[in-house]
Order: structure tokens, then C-alpha cells, then sequence
């Protein structure tokens, strides 16, 4: 730029003087025209010979400057170029992913409403889920109530039962895992003798006391309220006596996040 204005201020300078020089000559004078017109190629001579100097020379001329100029902008344009393809192949890429990421939320909305459908049905939710009893006898463990064997046999071979020691408030209780909405608890108890130690058990969802078996029966069918949720189910003996059940069977729904029942 800095060049460009030099080279344009001493071509109007030159341009003027001449210009000066044709004014103060009187009319029909051709002889001073003609030493007028030498006197302006020499100064045009002048001017390129500065101009030369001023750009370094003849190999550095006004030429080979706009040439490296276009050649500049050439690369300039084509860098441009290779940057729109960039952000075309960008665009294309988020909108690919945008739809890709539309499936997905689709995809994940089919998936809950399987989900909620499957977890809304009671089912049974508590075989081989985590057991404990406060005592345990002749290696009786609390395993057995969810183990899922029980059947009409008193073999306890193939038929194992759980038992507890002597003493108030013996305990058995099951980590279902997650936080179920309960239904139905249904404890099976040892067949043919001692079923009088299944009466009077207490049965609670986590603190909430849902019912209270009585008589010598086979089975105690204990149905919770309608909005009973809880992880753990215990079982509660408050008299000086054994614990000692075939099965113990959880029927509900879920499992549920703490927010969805509070």
C-alpha cells in the first residue's frame, strides 16, 4: 500500500511540473512543445529509474509485486475454499448426528414404556435376593427361604427349611434389592409338626408393619396396602420361640427410585 501511494504521489508530481511547464509556453510554439515533450520523457525515464530503486531493483519490478500479490490471494481463496468444504462436511456431520440422536430419545422413549409396563406388573421379587436371620440352627441358614424349593414332601433333604434359636424377637429378614412397591407376602410354613411356631409373626415392609399371621397353617398369605413401598421385608417372631419356614415369597411391583414414592 505503502508503495502504491509513493509511486502515485511522484507520477502526480511529475504530471503537475509538466503540466506547469506547457502553461507558462506561449501559444503556437513548436519548438517548446517538442523541447517540452523531450523534457517530460526524460523525466518519465527519471521516474522509472526512482521507481526501480525504490522497489529494489529490476528484479523486484511493479510486475513480479502484483504477481506475488495474485498469487498470494490465490492461495488465500483457496484456503477459503478448502474451509467451506470443512464446514459443509461439519454441517453435514451434526445433522447426521441429530438424527442419529432422534432415534436414540425415540428409542429410549419405546424402551421406558416397556420398562414401565414390565415393572407395573406384580411379579414375585424376592427369590435369591439377600437373606439374614439373627441365630441360626444346625446350619439352618436364612438361604432357604428364598432358594425357591417347597414343595408338599417333610424331607428335608430335598426340602429344606430355615430355622431360627429360641428367644424373643427372633428375626429373618430379605433385601429385595431396589425399592418395590409390596403387594403380597406369602410365608410357607414347615409341614405337618411345629406349625404353631408360624403364628404370631410379625411382617413388616422396611418400618411399616403390614400384618400379623395366626393359626397353624400351611400358608399366610399377608396383602400390604395400596401404597406400601419398601426394600426390606422382615419377619418378626416378638414371643419366645423358633422361626422355622419352608419359603418365604415377596409379590409386588418396581422397582421404583426414592423421588417416584416420597
Amino acid at each position: 500500500m505503502f508503495t502504491r501511494q509513493l509511486l502515485l504521489t511522484l507520477f502526480l508530481c511529475h504530471c503537475s511540473v509538466a503540466h506547469d511547464q506547457e502553461r507558462r509556453l506561449p501559444p503556437s510554439s513548436d519548438h517548446a512543445i517538442t523541447e517540452m515533450r523531450l523534457n517530460f520523457k526524460e523525466e518519465m525515464l527519471n521516474l522509472r529509474e526512482e521507481v526501480q530503486d525504490i522497489l529494489g531493483g529490476s528484479e523486484r519490478s511493479l510486475f513480479w509485486m502484483i504477481r506475488e500479490l495474485i498469487d498470494e490471494v490465490r492461495e488465500y481463496k483457496a484456503e477459503v475454499v478448502q474451509q467451506d468444504k470443512v464446514v459443509e462436511q461439519l454441517k453435514s456431520d451434526l445433522t447426521t448426528a441429530l438424527y442419529k440422536l432422534d432415534e436414540v430419545k425415540e428409542n429410549q422413549v419405546m424402551l421406558k414404556k416397556g420398562y414401565d409396563v414390565v415393572r407395573s406388573e406384580v411379579r414375585l421379587i424376592s427369590q435369591h435376593k439377600l437373606s439374614w436371620q439373627n441365630t441360626t440352627a444346625s446350619y439352618r441358614t436364612a438361604d432357604f427361604l428364598v432358594d425357591g424349593v417347597y414343595t408338599r414332601t417333610t424331607d428335608e433333604t430335598i426340602n429344606p427349611i430355615q430355622h431360627n434359636l429360641a428367644g424373643v424377637n427372633q428375626i429373618v429378614s430379605i433385601d429385595l434389592g431396589g425399592f418395590f412397591k409390596i403387594h403380597t407376602v406369602k410365608i410357607w410354613n414347615r409341614l405337618s409338626s411345629y406349625q404353631e411356631r408360624g403364628s404370631g409373626l410379625i411382617v413388616s415392609a422396611d418400618r411399616v408393619i403390614i400384618g400379623v399371621t395366626s393359626g397353624s397353617r400351611d400358608l399366610y398369605s399377608v396383602v400390604a396396602e395400596t401404597e406400601v413401598y419398601a426394600r426390606t421385608i422382615t419377619i418378626r417372631q416378638p414371643n419366645e420361640e423358633h422361626i422355622n419356614l419352608l419359603e418365604v415369597q415377596v409379590f409386588g411391583s418396581g422397582p421404583y427410585g426414592p423421588e417416584e414414592f416420597v
